[in-house]
């Protein structure tokens, strides 16, 4: 059961900043298996219990490892400053599907519902739905937006697809596309109530979560 993040977690991120080498790390070790990486993993499967009981949705959960892939480091940082986990449908290739994920850094941390890096082809199928059923979007659209609580966000194309007024202009020329709520520092993260509020958030995103997913049976157009 999640009884919270506290004072050592933000200690150690913060640490981990600055110090990022292998005897730091080791030195620290335990305060990272205890203070960042269980509750982590107990806030994943807290969340997902109730999230997936609620709602039936097929979903697994990641958590990430701090170990980053050692063929890619090109700094000498051997060591995430950041820890996530994510909801998700097992999929070979799950970067370019829709996932539920929470992220703790540093500085804060951020939630939310999105694609990592959806394909082209997904993003075409995002359009043509848009120009055939707008409603549909802009339906879901102004309710997050009524909710004040999310912030859509990636990239956009820099020679728009298309123009569209209104709730769905931002929406419309994206690249990839996630809805993403943040705060700065860790204090809310400290309650144990924070799972039950993370779960509340997730929920208003389902039907963000669906519309996305009814994507993958369309042909682009």
């Amino acid at each position: 059961m999640f009884t919270g993040f506290n004072e050592k977690t933000t200690e150690f991120l913060w640490g981990i900043r600055f110090n990022n080498s292998r005897a730091w790390f080791l030195e620290n070790k335990q305060n990272y298996l205890d203070h960042l990486q269980a509750p982590m993993r107990e806030l994943a499967n807290d969340v997902w219990t109730r999230f997936t009981e609620k709602n039936k949705l097929d979903l697994g959960y990641r958590v990430a490892r701090i170990y980053r892939d050692a063929r890619r480091v090109r700094d000498g940082n051997l060591y995430k400053e950041h820890l996530w986990f994510s909801l998700e449908k097992d999929h070979e290739d799950w970067q370019s599907t829709p996932v539920f994920f929470f992220e703790i850094e540093p500085e804060g941390y951020m939630y939310g519902l999105g694609y990592y890096a959806a394909t082209a082809e997904t993003m075409k199928k995002f359009r043509a739905r848009v120009d055939s059923n707008p409603a549909e979007l802009e339906r879901i659209a102004s309710d997050l937006k009524n909710k004040k609580r999310f912030q859509i966000d990636g990239d956009e194309y820099s020679r728009k697809k298309g123009e569209k007024e209104g709730l769905l202009a931002e929406w419309y020329n994206r690249k990839t596309i996630s809805l993403i709520a943040s705060g700065k520092g860790h204090e809310p993260l400290y309650s144990p109530k924070f799972a039950e509020k993370l779960c509340k958030d997730f929920q208003a995103l389902v039907p963000l979560y669906n519309f996305f997913w009814s994507l993958e049976g369309e042909q682009a157009e």
